[in-house]
């Protein structure tokens, strides 16, 4: 009876711990848009908020601002070009996020970023 609760105990820890890992979205991405303009983003969550950075068009760091994460969507604000970009996302795997750009210089939009290697 000890035994099967300690293998269940270890199995909920295992879930859980997977779970949390495979929606971790801290560190490194990287992408395209239109397969024309190349986008890396750096974030960095902690419990729901989400903070980072991204390279501007003129080559700046740009640091994301009102970010959160929860579940498997995230938003933030980019302050570029004397705009405020509302940026949505979903992730797709533990490698992969589709991005949603609304009402930026080429209008609404979606890309797909992945985890750099």
């Amino acid at each position: 009876m000890k035994i099967k609760k300690l293998i269940l105990a270890l199995m909920a820890m295992a879930i859980v711990t997977f779970v949390y890992a495979a929606t971790d979205i801290s560190g490194h991405w990287a992408g395209s848009i239109n397969g024309q303009m190349e986008v890396s983003y750096d974030f960095k969550v902690d419990g729901q908020k989400l903070s980072g950075s991204t390279k501007g068009p003129d080559g700046n760091t740009v640091q994301l601002t009102d970010g959160w994460f929860k579940d498997d969507s995230l938003a933030f604000t980019l302050p570029i070009m004397d705009q405020q970009l509302k940026m949505t996302g979903k992730v797709k795997s533990a490698d992969q996020i589709v991005l949603y750009m609304k009402g930026g210089p080429m209008g609404d939009m979606s890309y797909t970023i992945n985890r750099a290697k």
